[in-house]
């Protein structure tokens, strides 16, 4: 009999027992991310003045918080099965009465979720840092926040504001380029953990094939290139997204609880 591939009941369904499941995972995810962010922060804009006898130093604290949410954006695709924890989880999964698109779509948005936990774990810990600095009578304490908020202000206004939606949108195609390729490698590669790891390795390893194949395909900074050319490359992000994620949805349907390194 056939099944229709999607059905929002079917899905919703799916989505509330996949939150229950992954319930441990995401509380621990947001302890996690919580104690981080606050010894950090507490390091950076507490300790390091008794060392070095110098202001509070927001600076790293903002950055590490740019540079954590760029890669959860990024990497985030590849943590879709961080929260089976064995085969028993795999088997279960794949006897889900739902369809293989249902199942793909629960486990791909599973890792969303990882942004407001995120989020919140930040926030926490940007207050931990404010009110401890209050306590122990520092000058001009601030939220992490805003540090934060003031670098990307000051990275943004340094580039040439004819430049500004030019780069916005090839930044955007290159994320969510990179974005679809460690969705590739989550279902190409059976080992649930750290399968971001061998999918950074292929792709430095095309990197440097593309630079040894083609020297002269860095453009000079000063050329201009042509509206046309600009959408031919933007065209072509496009399809190569289209292309990881369908070719990622194909190796999570032939997914294996037993079977060889990768899903082929």
């Amino acid at each position: 009999m056939y099944m229709i591939q999607f059905s929002l009941n079917r899905f919703g369904k799916l989505a509330r027992w996949s939150l229950t499941n992954d319930k441990k995972y995401h509380v621990k995810s947001f302890f996690q991310n919580l104690v981080v962010f606050t010894l950090l922060f507490v390091f950076f804009t507490s300790i390091t003045i008794k060392w070095d006898n110098q202001d509070a130093n927001y600076y790293p604290c903002g950055l590490t918080v740019i540079v954590a949410f760029a890669v959860t954006l990024i990497l985030g695709s590849s943590f879709m099965f961080y929260s089976m924890s064995g085969k028993h989880d795999m088997q279960t999964l794949l006897m889900l009465p739902a369809s293989n698109l249902e199942k793909y779509l629960m486990r791909y948005a599973s890792w969303i979720i990882l942004l407001p936990i995120q989020l919140v774990a930040f926030f926490a810990a940007d207050l931990v840092q404010y009110v401890f600095g209050l306590l122990v009578g520092h000058e001009e304490v601030q939220f992490v926040f805003s540090a934060a908020m003031d670098m990307l202000g000051n990275m943004w206004h340094k580039i040439p504001a004819d430049k500004h939606h030019m780069l916005a949108i090839r930044i955007t195609l290159l994320a969510v380029w990179l974005h679809s390729v460690y969705a590739l490698g989550a279902t190409f590669f059976r080992t649930r953990k750290h399968n971001w790891i061998a999918t950074t390795a292929i792709l430095l390893q095309l990197v440097l094939l593309l630079i040894w194949l083609l020297p002269g395909s860095v453009t000079d900074p000063g050329q201009r290139a042509s509206t046309a050319s600009h959408m031919v490359i933007n065209t072509v992000y496009v399809l190569m997204v289209v292309v990881n994620f369908w070719l990622s949805y194909r190796l999570f349907c032939r997914q294996q609880v037993i079977g060889k390194l990768v899903n082929l």
